[in-house]
């Protein structure tokens, strides 16, 4: 599993909470368009797809913020391959989302994936 497909997986875990057990891909689109349609008018248009994009981004930004408060024990504002472990994914992972090699995760660092997380199957102009 990549950091990406890793992240992905952990900002959408909401959503698939909500989801039907009989059929999850199902009823993973089916709650995420009821999310998006803001009106309740049984179509999502541009704007409705915006602010929902932004919300979802605004709520993953706060819990990647939030987990990495968590994990900077010592609140150095950094987090060591030991304050990884406490979320055994990241501490799988850590030296590719260690991208400056430092052998530590900044904030910066993990908000950066979390981005590339959200625009890896954006289409290319």
């Amino acid at each position: 599993m990549t950091r990406i497909t890793l992240l992905i997986a952990l900002c959408t875990a909401p959503l698939l909470a909500q989801a039907s057990p009989a059929d999850p891909n199902q009823a993973y689109i089916d709650a995420t368009f009821t999310a998006m349609d803001a009106n309740n008018d049984g179509r999502v248009d541009k704007t409705e797809y915006a602010t929902f994009q932004q919300e979802r981004f605004s709520k993953q930004a706060d819990s990647i913020d939030a987990a990495f408060s968590a994990m900077d024990r010592n609140k150095d504002g950094r987090i060591s391959k030991e304050e990884a472990n406490v979320v055994p994914e990241i501490a799988k992972y850590f030296a590719g989302l260690d991208t400056d090699g430092d052998d530590y995760l900044s904030l910066k660092e993990m908000q950066q994936a979390m981005v590339a997380a959200q625009t890896a199957d954006a289409p290319t102009k």
